[in-house]
């Protein structure tokens, strides 16, 4: 009789926690941003700073690829050089750095330029993934070197190197660090949680609204990392070496697995009727203007390149486009030009 009473109140107990936990989330979506974490070593400091920022844009940008379309369209974007990457970043914060006389160290937030992005993509035919992104929960579990386990002590130093990162990111899953609240104290055990039963796990990742549940656990013992997913309880080690913990987050987070994303080819969204798009380009050289049509010419949507005028390293000149005009504008942003429009025509910059 206790027993049963017991149940009912823990649920009642866990649904309100639930309930007020609602309050607060959102649903997830593609996420146009991505923390990655550098570490470079170069004759300068401020060589091997830049070389890690080259290194984060390129990571970052991957991550958030990764999340809305495939491996394929990675490697496919990856063929652009630094300079041309670099039209998609919007943004790089500092979350966390240290220096030396020779190295550069640390974690950096890379926000990406979505609608020049999607125009790219669809501009080179790569698919764009139907799949939200997913909700994961890591419980990071140490285990002393006489086998006792501990998740919310003090003294468990692992846990406390996915706190400080926070926010974590691969492909098209989001991952957290589980919270350290009543909810989860109450059904997470130190001595049970590696080895959960599948109500166990099934209770616990409905309370936290995570689509799977990741338990890192840092031996101390055997000196290696044991990673074990849910629902599949497939497991995974890494070993320690004499690599610091704060090393260990991303070899961690590289073993977990992406959900499988159904994909669709890209719909080019043509117009049936092309529009004639009346444009005017100050060159600085005429190399340069040539460099321009060359890329107006090699584009299929365009047709019909006409100049109206040209003088005084100035270029008046309209096309027909069968196309979406933020894909033109994306393709030649990636160039190194930028199409704004200015009143009824557009200007080159």
């Amino acid at each position: 009789m206790f027993f049963r009473e017991y149940m009912v109140l823990k649920k009642v107990f866990l649904s309100f926690l639930l309930v007020c936990g609602l309050v607060f989330q959102v649903n997830a979506e593609p996420r146009y941003e991505a923390d990655v974490s550098v570490d470079i070593t170069a004759k300068t400091v401020t060589e091997a700073k830049q070389k890690a920022i080259s290194k984060a844009m390129r990571d970052g940008l991957n991550e958030v690829i990764l999340g809305i379309s495939t491996e394929e369209s990675v490697k496919e974007v990856n063929k652009l050089n630094d300079n041309q990457l670099q039209h998609f970043i919007t943004g790089v914060m500092v979350l966390k750095e240290k220096t030396s006389d020779v190295r550069y160290i640390a974690d950096l937030r890379i926000s990406v330029d979505e609608q020049l992005l999607k125009a790219y993509m669809a501009e080179n035919n790569l698919p764009i993934a139907l799949s939200e992104t997913r909700e994961v929960v890591i419980i990071p579990v140490l285990e002393n070197e006489d086998g006792t386990t501990d998740v919310w002590g003090e003294e468990n130093f692992w846990r406390q190197v996915f706190v400080e990162h926070h926010y974590l990111r691969k492909g098209n899953l989001d991952i957290s660090t589980i919270d350290k609240n009543l909810g989860n104290i109450s059904m997470v055990k130190a001595n049970r949680v590696y080895d959960m039963e599948d109500a166990e796990y099934k209770e616990l990742a409905d309370f936290n609204k995570a689509d799977s549940i990741y338990v890192a656990k840092y031996s101390l013992k055997d000196k290696k990392v044991y990673i074990k997913g849910y629902p599949d309880k497939s497991v995974q080690e890494i070993a320690i070496e004499n690599q610091k913990p704060e090393e260990m987050v991303d070899k961690v987070i590289a073993l977990f697995k992406p959900v499988k994303k159904s994909v669709s080819s890209q719909q080019a969204d043509y117009n049936t009727t092309p529009t004639q798009i009346e444009v005017v380009y100050s060159y600085p050289r005429l190399a340069a203007w040539m460099s321009l049509k060359q890329i107006l010419d090699n584009n299929t949507q365009v047709q019909d390149i006409k100049i109206v005028s040209m003088s005084n390293n100035k270029v008046h000149f309209n096309f027909l486009y069968s196309g979406v005009i933020e894909k033109l504008q994306g393709t030649l942003e990636v160039n190194g030009y930028r199409m704004v429009k200015e009143g009824e025509y557009y200007v080159i910059k």
